[in-house]
């Protein structure tokens, strides 16, 4: 078996973007921040979360019908750092109710889900929803890789020299059996 810290260090080692996950609390809302986001299909329409089973948003999660995936974007690791417990002052967040969930307001994107299964996962549950809403912009993204948020630096241009590239190899791999990379 492989050490818990490595596997945790491991895990951070994949650059990921920032989530928040809102769900409601009585009047008001609660959130969590999250790195497990994922898309799972798109006939229907779903996606993904993985929580522990320790957090606080877990009983909240577990109970609820419905729930948001807010994508944070670069200017929002305020935000990351306040929903993942690291900042001990309360901040005032503005929200939409969208559907009757709770969203933040100016993100990268949103995500209104109806929770759709709920999986056991080791320590952790896993949470697919079926999204009802969506809503996205072009700002640049806030990425978090080991445990630390960053910016995106400047795109990186294909190769233009005769290398294989990912596109050529998708169109050969449609008349092959074969693609080397």
């Amino acid at each position: 078996m492989v050490d818990s810290e490595e596997f945790r260090k491991g895990l951070r080692a994949f650059s990921t973007g920032v989530a928040v996950i809102s769900v409601k609390q009585g009047d008001t809302f609660h959130g969590m921040t999250a790195s497990s986001f994922a898309a799972v299909s798109v006939d229907p329409q779903l996606v993904l979360f993985s929580v522990a089973r320790t957090a606080r948003a877990h009983p909240l999660l577990q109970s609820a019908e419905r729930f948001g995936i807010n994508l944070l974007q670069s200017d929002q690791a305020e935000l990351g750092h306040y929903f993942a417990g690291r900042r001990g002052t309360r901040l005032e967040i503005g929200c939409d109710w969208i559907e009757g969930c709770p969203i933040l307001r100016r993100t990268l994107g949103y995500f209104v889900c109806r929770k759709w299964a709920q999986y056991p996962g080791g320590d952790h549950d896993i949470f697919v929803g079926e999204v009802l809403a969506l809503g996205r912009s072009d700002a640049p993204a806030l990425v978090c890789s080991r445990g630390i948020f960053h910016h995106l630096g400047p795109e990186i241009t294909p190769p233009t020299n005769g290398q294989v590239t990912r596109t050529d190899c998708i169109e050969t791999a449609l008349g092959a059996a074969s693609c080397d990379m």
